[in-house]
C-alpha cells in the first residue's frame, strides 16, 4: 500500500513540467469540505502542470452554509456528498458547467441533467464486519441489520451525520418512508452502544469486541490498510456489500459544481475537466481507494477484491443509484424520523 501511494506521488512528480514553476498568473477559488490530504497532491499537480494557483479553503461539515453566506468566494465547489450540490443548486447557489469534456467523461447516470454539478467518483456505503466471528452467509440488505439476530452487535456512527443521512434519504425514495422508520428503529434497538465518532471508529470497535457489524464507507478499508496505526482494524474485518440480490447497494457520490462566482469561469471548467479526466480518476481510484466514474479507469487493486467472499468479481457490485434529486426531497423527513426514535439517544 506504502508502494502504491510512493508511485503515484512519483508519477504525480515526474508529470509536473519544469516551466510552470513561476509564479502563477491565474488564480482558482475551491470551496470543499473533503479532506485536505484528499486534494493536495491532485491540487498541487494541476497547479504545476496548467500554471494556476488553486486556493483551497477546507471548511469541513459547514460547507453548504458557508456556500450560502459567501456564494461569490469560491469558484468550484468540491464535496464529498454530491447530495449537497443538489441541495446548493436547488437554492440557486450553482452556475452550469459549459465544459463538453466533462460530458464525455463521465456518463449521464452520474450528472446533473441540467449541468449544474457532477458526480467525480463514489463508495459504498458498506457493512464492515468481523472476520472471526461472522460469516458472510449470515449478511444479506441492510434491512437485516434491524432484525432480532443482530441485537446488541452493530455500530455506527451519528444517524444525523452526512452519509448516514445520504444513506437513509436514498433508502426512503427506494423502499418507502415507512420502511426506512422501522429500519431507523430496528437498527437503533440493535446498537452495541450509542452512536459515536467516525466511520473509521466503528470498524475499530470490531477488532475490540464492542459490535460485529459495523455500517461506513467502502473506501476505509484501504485507507486504513495503509496506515500502520489502523492497519489491524481493517485486517480484523471485511466488507459486505448489501443487497446484491435486491437493488444494490447504496453509494456515496462525492462531487464537483461551478459557483456563481463570473471571475474565473473558464479556468473553472477546465479544472472541473480535468477531475473527471482519466489522470484524475486514476488519482481518486489508486489513491482514495474511491470509484471512478470515468469509464475505462480501473479501481484499485483493493477495492478490486472487495466482496470476493460474496461471489463479487472485480469489485463488479451492483448499485442502487437512487435520484439526488428524489433523495434530497426526503432529507426533512429522515431527519424527523431519526430525531422521534432518538437514534443517537442524546
Amino acid at each position: 500500500m506504502r508502494a502504491l501511494r510512493l508511485s503515484l506521488l512519483v508519477l504525480i512528480t515526474a508529470l509536473m513540467p519544469v516551466a510552470t514553476r513561476a509564479a502563477a498568473a491565474i488564480e482558482l477559488r475551491v470551496l470543499t469540505d473533503r479532506t485536505a490530504s484528499h486534494l493536495e497532491n491532485i491540487f498541487k499537480y494541476y497547479e504545476q502542470a496548467h500554471g494556476v494557483k488553486i486556493h483551497t479553503n477546507y471548511v469541513g461539515d459547514g460547507m453548504l452554509a458557508r456556500l450560502e453566506r459567501r456564494p461569490l468566494e469560491a469558484d468550484l465547489v468540491v464535496t464529498k456528498n454530491a447530495a449537497l450540490l443538489e441541495l446548493a443548486k436547488q437554492r440557486g447557489l450553482l452556475a452550469m458547467f459549459s465544459s463538453q469534456q466533462v460530458i464525455d467523461n463521465v456518463p449521464a447516470v452520474f450528472r446533473d441533467p441540467g449541468w449544474f454539478y457532477t458526480v467525480l467518483s463514489f463508495r459504498a456505503r458498506a457493512l464492515f464486519y468481523a472476520r472471526e466471528r461472522v460469516s458472510v452467509k449470515q449478511l444479506g440488505s441492510y434491512r437485516d441489520l434491524a432484525t432480532p439476530a443482530w441485537k446488541g452487535r452493530v455500530c455506527v456512527r451519528s444517524g444525523f451525520h452526512e452519509y448516514n443521512m445520504s444513506l437513509l434519504s436514498q433508502m426512503a425514495v427506494s423502499e418507502g418512508v415507512e420502511q426506512t422508520r422501522a429500519f431507523i428503529e430496528g437498527l437503533r434497538d440493535n446498537l452495541a452502544r450509542p452512536p459515536k465518532g467516525n466511520d473509521r471508529a466503528q470498524v475499530r470497535a470490531l477488532l475490540e469486541g464492542e459490535c460485529d457489524v459495523a455500517i461506513a464507507n467502502s473506501y476505509y478499508m484501504g485507507i486504513m490498510l495503509q496506515r500502520e496505526d489502523q492497519k489491524a482494524w481493517a485486517e480484523a474485518s471485511r466488507v459486505f456489500f448489501p443487497d446484491q440480490a435486491g437493488r444494490g447497494a447504496y453509494v456515496m457520490r462525492s462531487g464537483a459544481a461551478l459557483t456563481r462566482a463570473k471571475r474565473n469561469v473558464k479556468h473553472a471548467n477546465q479544472l472541473l475537466a480535468f477531475l473527471t479526466g482519466e489522470f484524475a480518476q486514476r488519482y481518486f481510484s489508486e489513491a482514495l481507494f474511491e470509484y471512478p466514474v470515468k469509464q475505462g479507469v480501473a479501481p484499485a487493486p483493493i477495492n478490486a477484491s472487495l466482496g470476493e467472499e460474496q461471489g463479487i468479481v472485480g469489485g463488479a457490485y451492483k448499485i442502487n443509484l437512487v435520484s439526488l434529486k428524489e433523495a434530497v426531497a426526503q432529507r426533512g423527513k429522515v431527519n424527523e424520523l431519526l430525531t422521534q426514535a432518538n437514534f443517537d439517544r442524546r
